[in-house]
């Protein structure tokens, strides 16, 4: 699957071309512009931000911290079970 984004420029459909992983959690993307009166190519990336569930095969060297709506969650889940002082 290749993703396409608009092109700043024109609007039009600029589509992925080659990566490169720059990192367990970024990676640029070369794009370029479907409209060839435009033209237009350029680099844009790709970064895993914030974890949503968290993996059953964690790698040590991946840092991603928790939504802060998984956090709310959880604490809310520990409040329940008088795991916490409620604030």
């Amino acid at each position: 699957m290749r993703i396409s984004i608009p092109c700043p420029h024109c609007d039009a459909r600029a589509t992925a071309r080659s990566s490169r992983q720059l990192s367990k959690t970024l990676r640029e993307i070369y794009y370029q512009c479907t409209d060839v009166e435009c033209g237009h190519t350029f680099v844009a990336s790709l970064e895993a931000t914030r974890t949503l569930s968290p993996s059953s095969k964690p790698r040590t060297e991946v840092r991603l911290p928790l939504s802060p709506a998984v956090v709310h969650r959880v604490m809310h889940q520990l409040e329940l079970q008088g795991l916490t002082p409620s604030t």
